[in-house]
């Protein structure tokens, strides 16, 4: 019989660590060398997969997928909890309420602290510019549905206090973004022609996609800061070839500025996808036929990249990850192969009962 908890066998530390909460989790490998050894091995250097919410349960718990070890770990998250629409962008979630309130947390930066960071309350939805309450139903899943289509982060507030949130609003726009400090949300005064598709934040400032295909950026913080620009229009060639498209994304990958074209299939879908490097400084446009050792994550989260090596087996390489409510799955570029979460196949309108959809969680703490 072991005269102290260091001298249990490692075999039933390894068993007791896996029926840990996340926090206990983290809690648990410090306690002393032996204990490390024998915890469960868990990554967190790569993304992990917030489950969507079923409303229709009263647990205030959050779900998230670990690619590595394929546990789906539970984090008391009561903030998110019920909330009509949850975005990503950083490593940080952007939630919706019903009562209007928006606020920002890092559930997986969360747990490892034992819920001691904070919560970076936002500016209601009431102030956003041209807001109406006429019509307004609270309980109308519709209201928060479509309102906010993406959220992005300049930067992460934990690693500094001077950064930017930019949100889409509506399928078409405005962009709208805020900075801490400020108590309503400033419009951009001439916002992309046509739908607004994406938005990252890149070298510095903000770039955008329209459905055209062209790109314009933003500088929040120049002597223009509600001025989108037209930068580059997209090739005709390249127009014409992507006509089928139904979604277009820009991600930052090793230094390079993509962007990733989603084609739909008869009914409702994703058929394959397309990746284009986009340069702004010569203007031009690239196909790409292989990412290398890269793989992309789009969907509701803010866009990004993963630069993989040998030991990160549980990304594929060369791939793109897709989150949709229609689907969602894994493109293989190589071969143009998809792999469909069959569980996750929803119809194009999502079930009532879905509060918030799926959201790759990029890893930042």
């Amino acid at each position: 019989m072991a005269e102290n908890w260091a001298d249990l066998p490692p075999e039933l530390l390894e068993l007791c660590s896996r029926r840990l909460l996340l926090e206990d989790w983290f809690a648990f490998r410090p306690v002393c060398s032996t204990w490390r050894a024998a915890a469960f091995e868990e990554r967190l250097d790569i993304p992990w997969w917030m489950l969507e919410d079923d409303e229709s349960t009263e647990t205030e718990w959050a779900e998230f997928y670990s690619p590595f070890s394929l546990r789906i770990h539970r984090v008391l998250l009561p903030e998110v909890k019920g909330k009509k629409k949850c975005f990503s962008s950083r490593g940080w979630i952007l939630t919706i309420g019903k009562d209007l309130q928006i606020h920002m947390l890092n559930p997986l930066s969360r747990a490892a602290s034992r819920y001691r960071d904070e919560i970076v309350k936002l500016p209601s939805l009431d102030k956003f510019p041209g807001w109406s309450t006429e019509g307004f139903e609270p309980d109308a899943p519709e209201m928060y549905q479509d309102f906010l289509c993406k959220f992005v982060l300049s930067a992460s507030p934990a690693s500094t206090p001077n950064y930017t949130v930019m949100v889409n609003l509506w399928s078409a726009g405005p962009l709208c973004f805020w900075k801490p400090g400020n108590e309503e949300w400033i419009e951009l005064t001439s916002p992309p022609d046509d739908h607004v598709f994406d938005v990252i934040h890149y070298w510095g400032q903000f770039v955008v996609v329209n459905s055209k295909g062209d790109i314009f950026t933003c500088d929040v913080d120049g002597p223009h800061p509600t001025a989108a620009q037209l930068i580059l229009e997209m090739p005709p060639e390249i127009r014409d070839s992507t006509y089928l498209k139904i979604g277009e994304y820009l991600v930052e990958s090793v230094g390079r500025l993509l962007l990733i074209v989603r084609f739909g299939k008869e009914g409702h879908g994703t058929a394959g996808f397309q990746v284009f490097v986009v340069d702004l400084d010569t203007r031009k446009w690239t196909k790409l036929e292989s990412m290398g050792n890269v793989s992309l994550f789009v969907g509701f989260n803010s866009s990004f990249s993963v630069q993989l090596d040998e030991n990160q087996q549980a990304i594929k390489p060369n791939c793109i990850y897709f989150t949709c409510f229609d689907d969602i799955g894994i493109y293989h570029m190589e071969d143009g192969r998809i792999e469909f979460d069959k569980e996750a196949d929803y119809n194009v309108i999502p079930p009532l009962w879905i509060g918030s959809p799926p959201l790759w969680i990029e890893p930042r703490f």
